[in-house]
């Protein structure tokens, strides 16, 4: 799935450590750098565009599921 190799490569993490009720901010990597280099990976793997308040609801992985299934896209 790509959006597990966006996770991993982004927040330096395996897929052992993280589900969809995972939250972002318990990732030891995350910061509001981290995210915006994650967001702007996730908006080039789908190629879509993410508003900020969608950014704004992407607290867990499984949240972030659901924007991209809501754009069209295949996980």
């Amino acid at each position: 799935m790509k959006l597990n190799k966006v996770l991993k490569d982004s927040f330096n993490v395996t897929e052992s450590q993280f589900n969809d009720e995972t939250r972002l901010i318990n990732f030891a990597e995350w910061d509001s750098m981290t995210h915006m280099f994650f967001i702007t990976k996730l908006e080039e793997e789908y190629s879509i565009e993410v508003s900020g308040e969608e950014i704004a609801t992407m607290q867990t992985v499984g949240d972030i599921k659901k924007i991209i299934v809501s754009k069209g896209k295949a996980l």
